[in-house]
């Protein structure tokens, strides 16, 4: 018990978070360093007492015990006052021992005292006050000296003593007070160095938590026991629907039971693994192994597969009860691919007289979205609901299949009347459901088409679903049934080598980064637009609209966004070392900020770049169906929380655009230059363009102008109060070299240079 109260009142604060204070610390060494005075001031007072001392020193030492002993008392609640007059009373006890007493041991104890205070005010208080007491002390030590020289028998005490004082002075008034201050400033970089550490440690650990939790699946961290270290929302959701049980610090075993290997209890250490959840095991869930060899943890990837597994199950009880049923589809019980061509060949070759038909394809252009809000079971209702209305509304003569996936093919007779295309185009119209019922919900339906006709000119089924699909890709958001004909064919082959060409542009970094300058009404440069330019081999270029447009139906723009964004970096790491404050704008579409690689970098990036928010501003795209995922709209609103300037660009033109204000958390907003091309002539496009200035104005967001040719489109647009400027008035896109070529020489000339 002695122990431990005397560890808690001398070591204060030991075995709180705050022990390594400054405060805390005074506090101890204070206590400490009075409990010591105080019990040699007691020993040196009852010494008096008993050895004749002047009856003076014993008062003194009765005076400074009892004053020791209050300081104790108060050293927590007023630690600075209690400092002071400890420092006070310790030169006050070092003069009366030093120069008011005969006792050669009482003033050799009062010089020690004296000689100590530097030590005592480095520790309580500053390197500062500890140095001046430092340099008062040699008035001390030349008294003392002048003392022992002419006041002592030269043959007794001069040499001990002069050598005595010499050493106490310069070991307790210099050395001590000096080391120790060095001891201190060691341990204070230390201290702010740890903190910088933890400081980048619980920024990346926070970046990485970020990225695992929008990995896109739900994910478990587990330790090589199985033990669950930790599990995203998305794995919280899918294991435990029904109870609230903690994931973490439980094992993969409490919530998953083998399938294909029941008897093994570490089944997830496999690559892949089939499981049941155990408390509904009509769940199936495919476990997808990654090691993560640095720290012996596993990586879980779970997918939750029962609707494939009842799909699967059904289709094999069907084939086995009927081995027709490989012709047709499992789901709509339509004629597959391969029997949907046997019975148009069978038709056309049966055909007497002259016959003349038409071939359509018809895909459902929204499924993906469906899929993705509603599930893959929602999904396949709309398909099955979707094939029996249709089968409904077409005559008997026409035969019906589905192709693959949300692809349905039609072949009908025409007659004379639906040679004509508008004809044709009503009659397909006609029999597509314009909308569909889900479980009380009504679904509107969209649908892209390609129609080949048949004149008996001995084409087959598949010549003829080929020219649809060619004919299928030409569809329009503005005109969704496109006709196949001969110069269509050419330009799918043409689009075809262009596809590959890009491909190789984009896996060879190719493409090249231009800038335009955004002013501000002053005429100063304030940011610049990044755009993308491809050149051939020929030295042409392929337009922006035609090779992006490509780059998006292949899949290519992660791909080609990371080497531009990765360039782009590199380039502005330049102009920060440069102190060259100029952003540069970058744009992103929805098929970026789905993709998880994508995503990831540009955190990493962020991570390794913190100034980087502040040079890179990002441009949203909006024309793109997928900018209306909540998934983009998270990870927007986390970008924005990382200090990105975020611009919504071509307002106006896109995806439910009034929508994009409310769940994008943009800063700025870019005018189209369609907008801005009829002016000032226009009254309609002005009025358009005023309405949208006063809109951003009361969100409290500035206004990008593009597109401006002219002096007279310039002024108005400032007038309208629009923030910034872009256009061909104020500079045409040039190439990034230009910029960065000669040590930065034509950015620096902007007087951008903070």
């Amino acid at each position: 018990m002695l122990l431990k109260f005397l560890a808690r009142f001398f070591l204060v604060g030991t075995e709180s978070e705050d022990s390594s204070s400054l405060a805390l610390f005074k506090v101890s060494a204070l206590r400490i360093i009075l409990t010591c005075c105080l019990a040699v001031c007691l020993g040196y007072t009852f010494n008096g007492m008993f050895n004749d001392i002047s009856s003076h020193f014993v008062a003194y030492g009765i005076f400074f015990s009892a004053a020791l002993g209050s300081l104790l008392y108060f050293s927590r609640s007023h630690t600075q006052p209690v400092a002071a007059i400890t420092l006070g009373l310790f030169g006050a006890f070092g003069v009366l021992l030093a120069y008011g007493s005969d006792d050669l041991n009482a003033v050799k104890l009062g010089l020690i005292s004296l000689y100590s205070l530097p030590l005592l005010a480095r520790i309580l208080f500053s390197f500062r006050l500890a140095a001046i007491i430092s340099i008062a002390n040699i008035a001390s030590f030349a008294l003392a000296m002048y003392e022992s020289y002419h006041f002592t028998n030269p043959d007794t005490e001069l040499f001990g003593g002069v050598y005595f004082q010499t050493l106490s002075f310069i070991l307790l008034n210099f050395a001590l007070p000096f080391s120790v201050s060095r001891v201190f400033h060691t341990l204070q970089e230390s201290l702010e160095k740890q903190q910088d550490l933890n400081e980048r440690l619980n920024h990346h650990s926070e970046l990485y938590e970020e990225i695992f939790e929008h990995t896109g699946t739900p994910t478990l961290l587990c330790s090589s026991k199985g033990e669950i270290l930790k599990a995203n929302q998305q794995a919280v959701e899918l294991l435990q629907p029904l109870r609230n049980q903690a994931i973490e610090s439980s094992t993969i075993n409490d919530w998953l039971s083998p399938i294909t290997d029941a008897k093994s209890r570490y089944f997830w250490q496999k690559n892949v693994s089939e499981c049941s959840l155990r408390i509904d095991r009509k769940v199936h869930i495919e476990v997808h192994r990654s090691s993560l060899t640095n720290h012996g943890h596993y990586v879980l990837h779970l997918q939750d597969v029962s609707h494939l597994k009842a799909l699967a199950e059904e289709l094999e009880t069907t084939q086995q009860t009927n081995s027709q049923l490989a012709h047709f589809d499992s789901l709509t019980r339509l004629p597959n691919h391969q029997n949907f061509c046997r019975q148009v060949n069978h038709r056309i070759k049966n055909v007497a007289q002259y016959y003349t038909g038409a071939m359509f394809i018809i895909r459902i252009s929204q499924f993906k979205l469906l899929n993705k809000q509603y599930g893959r079971d929602h999904a396949n209702r709309v398909i099955l609901s979707f094939s029996r209305s249709l089968q409904n509304k077409l005559s008997a003569q026409t035969i019906t299949g589905r192709l693959r996936g949300v692809k349905f093919a039609c072949f009908l007779p025409l007659g004379q009347t639906y040679l004509i295309q508008r004809n044709l185009s009503a009659l397909i119209k006609s029999v597509l459901p314009t909308s569909i019922e889900i479980e009380g919900d009504q679904l509107n339906m969209d649908y892209q088409i390609g129609v080949a006709y048949y004149r008996n000119e001995g084409e087959s089924a598949e010549e003829l679903l080929e020219r649809c699909e060619m004919a299928l890709e030409y569809s329009t958001s503005a005109d969704r049934i496109s006709y196949y004909n001969h110069n269509l064919e050419s330009k799918l082959i043409q689009n075809h080598r262009l596809g590959l060409q890009l491909a190789e542009a984009v896996k060879n970094k190719e493409i090249q980064i231009w800038l335009q300058p955004q002013v501000h009404p002053s005429g100063e440069v304030r940011s610049f637009e990044a755009l993308a330019r491809w050149q051939l081999a020929d030295g042409t270029y392929v337009s922006p609209m035609i090779f992006i447009k490509l780059a998006e139906e292949l899949g290519l723009l992660p791909k080609l966004a990371e080497g531009l964004l990765r360039e782009l970096v590199s380039v502005l790491k330049g102009w920060h070392q440069e102190h060259i404050s100029i952003p540069i704008a970058f744009n992103l579409a929805g098929q970026e900020l789905m993709n998880d690689v994508f995503f990831a970098l540009l955190m990493s990036l962020t991570s390794d770049h913190p100034w980087l928010s502040e040079l890179l501003e990002l441009e949203i795209t909006e024309t793109s169906p997928d900018m209306t995922q909540p998934l983009i709209h998270k990870r927007l609103r986390t970008l924005s929380q990382y200090g990105y300037t975020i611009a919504i660009d071509d307002f106006g033109t896109g995806q439910a655009s009034m929508g994009q204000l409310i769940d994008i958390p943009a800063n700025i907003l870019k005018i189209d230059r369609r907008f801005v091309a009829p002016l000032p002539a226009d009254q309609r496009h002005l009025d358009i363009v005023k309405s949208t200035v006063q809109l951003a104005k009361s969100l409290n967001m500035k206004v990008i102008a593009e597109g401006i040719e002219n002096r007279e489109q310039a002024n108005l647009l400032i007038s309208l109060g629009c923030d910034t400027l872009q256009g061909y008035y104020f500079g045409k896109p040039a190439p990034i070299s230009e910029w960065i070529e000669n040590d930065n020489a034509k950015a620096k000339s902007l007087r951008m240079v903070y």
